[in-house]
């Protein structure tokens, strides 16, 4: 739990400063979904849009990017004026695991620590969602809205899993690594209890110290970032398996041998199948 403000260090970005007592205070019961976005222009839109049918608004946190990011997000803003809000952040973001991201310290506006936890902050409603600008939501992401409405004042972290697809098409399954673990990705209470913390060469929630409150809800996500054009030129063919149910099924198998399936039993269910192109949704 914070004990004080997160001050930036660096003093001539203070406006961007976090204060307790404003993060702290009751807010209208609700869904906010926030998506930190860099260079995001190939899956910003149908990640946005998948996802906002069980948000009451979505916060755009924008960065300067290379691409055309933030005049994508200023188009979908357009398109659901009254849904979508855009917040600017002002410096570039070390990436994770280099030398920077070790050594600053978490309150610099330089560090994914600090742009998530600001991120969080500037939404309105009682939870959040952190969602990243190549994450498709699944149907059963409503699982996670219910059980949000059925108890609003729990005390909780709803993890997702999410199956990573990998190819230009849409087409592939990532073989070695089928899976985000279910819980980067995820919906929890807006108040400090949950702040953003620097975890070995990552960033992510301060989960290891409220583990008794993770509920994991099983699979509610694509993540396509294998499926960036970037990526096709890092692929490794004996890595990626062909996007069906049978080598779907057999990857997760063997994957969850090492890596204990944490949502329900049914580690391979329809829902991944529910779309037969990314263009779907």
């Amino acid at each position: 739990m914070l004990s004080g403000d997160i001050l930036v260090t660096e003093r001539e970005f203070a406006r961007y400063d976090i204060h307790l007592n404003v993060w702290e205070r009751p807010k209208p019961h609700g869904l906010s979904g926030f998506f930190r976005l860099y260079n995001e222009e190939q899956f910003m839109i149908p990640s946005i849009e998948s996802h906002l049918p069980w948000l009451d608004e979505v916060v755009l946190i924008v960065q300067k990017s290379d691409d055309a990011t933030v005049e994508l997000a200023y188009q979908i803003q357009q398109k659901y004026p009254t849904k979508i809000r855009i917040a600017h952040y002002p410096a570039g973001v070390v990436g994770i695991g280099t030398p920077e991201h070790f050594s600053l310290p978490e309150n610099s506006i330089r560090t994914m620590m600090h742009l998530t936890n600001w991120s969080i902050y500037q939404c309105k409603y009682s939870w959040v969602a952190k969602i990243e600008g190549d994450v498709i939501a699944l149907s059963t992401f409503a699982k996670i809205r219910e059980a949000i409405d059925n108890e609003p004042d729990k005390i909780c972290y709803y993890g997702r899993l999410g199956l990573n697809i990998a190819g230009e098409d849409y087409t592939y399954v990532f073989g070695t690594h089928p899976r985000n673990a279910g819980w980067d990705e995820g919906v929890f209470n807006n108040h400090p209890l949950w702040h953003c913390i620097r975890y070995d060469k990552w960033e992510s929630v301060n989960m290891n110290e409220h583990r008794d409150k993770l509920i994991n809800m099983g699979f509610s996500f694509l993540h396509v970032k294998r499926c960036k054009a970037e990526q096709e030129r890092l692929r490794e063919p004996e890595q990626w398996v062909a996007f069906d149910r049978e080598n779907t099924c057999r990857v997760l198998t063997v994957y969850n041998r090492d890596h204990g399936h944490p949502g329900p039993d049914n580690f391979c269910p329809d829902v991944l199948f529910e779309r037969t192109t990314l263009s779907e949704y």
